[in-house]
């Protein structure tokens, strides 16, 4: 269903994100849509330590500052969407482990809930495919729940696509009642600008990287599309959003994670082996 985020997104909105760049991702066009930016909160759960990951983990790192760098980039890219520093708050837990935090995020998130009252809570898909955001999914829900939280939840995607279902996009196998469509090709262009920020990401920023986090034309894709959000409903949970295919969804969300890190570390060997036999053969 298509919204107006304007109608949709009355009063206070929290959006609670596992990674620097996800809210931008996933809801930078409605952020730019929404008048009120000073009624717009964003807590990010992670330090933001470990992104970009060595490929090889025994002869790649990063700088011991990537954490800062990432939280500046976050700061500039919000304040391009006009949302206020005094309304971001970092939570600094480590990176890719986030469940390990569990009791106090969600100790955490249900008093910042409870402090900032939002009229609706943003968070990240139930079936993403990395585990901090699934960890984030799991404890927002807890929290609302611990505080009895009254308002809308809904849950954006970022891990959307999925190279072992056939539609490729895992959005297409949910009930589309389920799902609102924010139109967002009017802010398009701010919503890049707002990635552009992100050089961490969008770059190859350290010599060990085969291709930027963030590349162009995932850039160029995620600012065109529309953004689409799952209404959270208690009564209809896991994999019950979707209409067909659900078994071999919850297969394939285990599997795509891992096929993609032995594919990427393979990737990066073969390409220094070429780079080493050309220095060679030089």
């Amino acid at each position: 269903m298509r919204i107006d985020p304007i109608g949709e997104f009355k009063g206070v909105v929290l959006i609670v994100v596992p990674h620097m760049d996800d809210a931008v991702l996933a809801c930078g066009g409605t952020i730019a849509l929404l008048p009120q930016k000073d009624q717009i909160h964003v807590v990010y759960a992670t330090d933001g330590n470990a992104s970009p990951a060595p490929l090889v983990p025994w002869c790649d790192s990063v700088s011991p500052d990537l954490g800062d760098i990432r939280v500046r980039e976050s700061k500039a890219a919000m304040s391009h969407l006009g949302v206020p520093e005094e309304n971001l708050e970092f939570l600094s837990l480590p990176e890719g482990k986030l469940d390990r935090s569990n009791k106090w995020l969600i100790s955490t998130l249900q008093e910042t809930v409870e402090r900032i009252n939002p009229s609706h809570i943003l968070m990240p898909f139930r079936y993403d495919r990395h585990a901090d955001h699934l960890a984030l999914n799991n404890a927002i829900t807890l929290a609302c729940k611990a505080g009895d939280y009254q308002g809308n939840l809904l849950e954006y995607f970022v891990y959307y696509r999925c190279r072992l279902l056939p539609a490729g996009d895992i959005r297409a196998y949910i009930h589309p009642q389920y799902l609102l469509e924010v139109r967002t090709e009017d802010v398009s262009a701010r919503k890049r600008e707002a990635l552009e920020r992100f050089e961490s990401q969008i770059t190859r920023f350290y010599a060990w990287q085969t291709r930027p986090n963030l590349t162009s034309q995932l850039l160029d894709e995620v600012s065109r599309s529309p953004e689409l959000f799952l209404r959270y409903d208690a009564s209809v949970p896991g994999p019950a959003v979707f209409d067909r295919w659900a078994t071999w969804i919850r297969l394939a969300h285990r599997l795509e994670p891992a096929l993609k890190k032995r594919k990427d570390l393979l990737a990066a060997l073969w390409a220094r082996g070429l780079s080493r036999k050309d220095r060679m053969s030089a």
